[in-house]
């Protein structure tokens, strides 16, 4: 290892855990490569129920510290990041111990508020990276919002996975030349195409099992949309509360040999699933842009999705179709017509060369050289 090789400290709530190792596999990928040009540092900030319940699993190493914060759950959002900055002061000294030359926090509502707070006290150069979620439902609350207005601001500046996230932060204030889109990338080690996909017509959802992944909208399309195509299959990859609500679902239908609840997945699995489907469907209510999308992509496999966050940035009548949110009919009738649709998994391919992760790093590095 160089000396001079610059130290990153990352401090966000997304990444993989032992008690959940298929978590924000998209950010292990980023931050691994990030190691090539940096001695990388995590916390890895943990809500004190999710700590509690797993604290014996909580082991820290070198380079990687749990820190639980306090929240009262379904009570005071706005008052988490203060509470995450009071548990951050704590990791002051395994912080300077580790004396880092760079400061990033990857989630904009409550990370990068509550880091924004502690970097008073590092004064660091300060980047934060944007999701979906954490723009698109905390700029609702007009609390949160004036928060991440003062404290987003004093980064240098912030990774938006979508121009849709970049123009939202604008609209409350953040400062347009703080903001730069990057698009997140895809490990083609991991995801890429087979020559023939399966003459069944075979659909896949990868995604947590929660009302605004559209998944109550999934089933009722699939239901109608297997009465037009009979061979109809879907597995569902993913955990979540709404799981034994689908399960009764499929049972009550009569649809356990049509669907699937195959769980949470190492990313290598996900992939192999992906591209043996004909056609992958994610009918969120809302997004950033869904990393699974590009995955779906880089493995030749069309996507039907809807028309919400940056979802429409990277989807066009060459690799997928795009229906309306909580619209389960128009859902049914698009993935109809995905799956009698001859694809071109030249065009996908193509499409998928321009998300990658070297490119996506590259301008990370670039941006935190730049300060």
């Amino acid at each position: 290892m160089l000396e001079n090789k610059p130290s990153l400290l990352i401090i966000t709530n997304l990444y993989p855990v032992p008690w959940a190792p298929n978590r924000a596999s998209f950010n292990k990928q980023q931050f691994d490569l990030l190691t090539e040009n940096s001695t990388v540092n995590i916390i890895l900030l943990l809500a004190w129920t999710e700590w509690f319940n797993h604290r014996k699993e909580c082991k820290n190493t070198q380079n990687i510290k749990y820190c639980p914060y306090f929240y009262i759950p379904k009570f005071g959002r706005r008052l988490v990041p203060f509470f995450q900055f009071i548990s951050l002061l704590f990791m002051l000294p395994w912080i300077k111990n580790h004396k880092p030359t760079t400061l990033m926090a990857s989630w904009g509502f409550p990370d990068a508020v509550a880091v924004s707070r502690l970097n008073r006290f590092l004064k660091l150069p300060f980047f934060v990276k944007v999701h979906g979620t954490d723009v698109n439902e905390n700029t609702q609350f007009s609390a949160r919002k004036k928060s991440m207005k003062k404290w987003l601001n004093k980064a240098d500046t912030i990774f938006c996975a979508s121009n849709a996230l970049l123009k939202s932060l604008q609209s409350i204030g953040i400062k347009e030349e703080k903001l730069t889109v990057n698009y997140n990338g895809v490990n083609a080690e991991i995801f890429f195409p087979i020559k023939n996909k399966p003459k069944k017509q075979q659909l896949v959802f990868v995604g947590s099992l929660i009302n605004t992944k559209g998944v109550n909208e999934l089933l009722d399309a699939f239901i109608v949309a297997k009465k037009q195509c009979a061979d109809l299959e879907l597995d569902i990859l993913g955990e979540g509360p709404m799981k034994a609500t689908l399960a009764k679902i499929i049972t009550e239908e009569n649809l356990n040999q049509s669907i699937r609840l195959q769980g949470s997945l190492p990313l290598s699995d996900v992939a192999k699933f992906i591209r043996n489907a004909n056609v992958l469907v994610l009918p969120s209510y809302r997004e950033g842009v869904p990393n699974v999308l590009l995955e779906a992509f880089a493995s030749g496999t069309p996507v039907v999705s809807t028309k919400v966050g940056g979802i429409p940035e990277v989807v066009n009548e060459k690799v997928g179709l795009l229906v309306n949110a909580k619209d389960s009919q128009q859902l049914a009738l698009a993935i109809e017509q995905a799956v009698q649709k001859v694809w071109s998994t030249t065009d996908i391919l193509h499409h998928a060369s321009q998300f990658n992760w070297q490119k996506n790093v590259q301008n990370v590095v670039f941006k935190m050289d730049q300060q």
